[in-house]
């Protein structure tokens, strides 16, 4: 039996015990939280061990690797220690605050021979796998631009009741970083690395509770030119709503990454048409066990880095290229003028 241990045992939380449940081998075996919290998650998750201590954890021989679900400030941190003890270790996005410490982190678990992956369930979803086949193909030919969007509603009490959220220290950000994250990582895995070409942010209905921005827009560009436009919002009424839109001079497709995952219209040659169809006929996926427009990818990617774990290969893709969303995270904060 392969022993697993979660460290941070908040919102995420959950779709950790689910993924490593379903892993023929392997078992949650510690849970690990900053507060007393974490015996009542222990039991209600049929974990056996809580505790408070990370140190603890990590100084565990029988635990072979560590989900880091704590607050984004301290990602890099725990990350190193776990690398630091020899645990192989799957980190919530963002990869930490400071790209420059992230792409350190990549090289000690290179150099270690360890698996490090950061959580971007999304990339393993069966529409956006679709989607980037179709682009590698060819069908939607060249990439004319890209629009993507989010806007999402929180309540104030989802930041006074944390210690860390919508703190600059604590978050790095707001709306981009948390929330959009996802929006933004899928466009770069679908069209790869992006430029900032400009960036706006405000506050509009959290201006009293937060220190960081609910609203932001860019201007980015992939390394062809074709424009990509990107907004997020969590001050709008509508709990959840993503879109993506990709177009291309042979043909064009509309999907989001709510829970499921759909593809809401596309257009393009036959093969791009029937391929299409097939997609939007998929059946749906069972329902999450956290939040559902955390979707149910997080099973997808536990299982790839267990894999990985137990055989030694590479996973879907690398921490580099999960590096280049905090990178192009941190750039358009800067052409924003920071986060409010």
């Amino acid at each position: 039996m392969t022993r697993h241990a979660i460290i941070g045992c908040g919102r995420v939380a959950a779709n950790h015990v689910d993924g490593f449940g379903r892993v023929d081998g392997w078992q949650v075996t510690t849970a690990c939280d900053r507060t007393d919290d974490v015996h009542a998650f222990a039991r209600a998750h049929g974990i056996p061990r809580a505790t408070q201590d990370v140190g603890e954890v990590l100084a565990d021989a029988a635990v072979t690797s560590v989900s880091v679900a704590v607050d984004h400030a301290t990602h890099a941190t725990i990350v190193e220690a776990a690398l630091g003890a020899g645990k192989h270790v799957l980190v919530e996005k963002p990869f930490g605050l400071d790209p420059a410490r992230a792409r350190q982190l990549a090289g000690l678990a290179a150099a270690q021979g360890l698996t490090l992956s950061v959580v971007s369930q999304h990339r393993y979803d069966p529409v956006v796998l679709a989607v980037r086949d179709w682009l590698a193909r060819g069908l939607l030919g060249e990439v004319v631009c890209v629009t993507a969007s989010l806007q999402a509603h929180r309540e104030p009490e989802y930041y006074t009741g944390s210690y860390w959220r919508g703190t600059l220290r604590g978050e790095g950000g707001s709306a981009l970083v948390n929330q959009g994250y996802h929006c933004l990582d899928t466009v770069r895995w679908l069209v790869g690395d992006l430029t900032v070409r400009s960036a706006s942010w405000r506050t509009v209905a959290l201006g009293d509770v937060i220190e960081t921005e609910d609203t932001i827009s860019a201007l980015l560009a992939t390394t062809g030119g074709a424009p990509v436009t990107l907004s997020v919002t969590v001050a709008s009424p509508t709990q959840w709503c993503t879109r993506i839109e990709v177009v291309g001079t042979a043909g064009s497709v509309a999907f989001d990454i709510d829970h499921p995952g759909r593809l809401l219209r596309w257009e393009g040659p036959p093969a791009l048409d029937a391929e299409a169809t097939a997609e939007s006929r998929r059946s749906l996926d069972a329902d999450p066990p956290g939040p559902a427009y955390y979707g149910v990818s997080h099973r997808r990617q536990i299982a790839d880095f267990c894999d990985a774990v137990a055989t030694g290969r590479s996973m879907l893709f690398t921490p580099t290229e999960s590096l280049g969303t905090l990178e192009t995270i941190t750039a358009l904060y800067a052409h924003a003028g920071g986060a409010r």
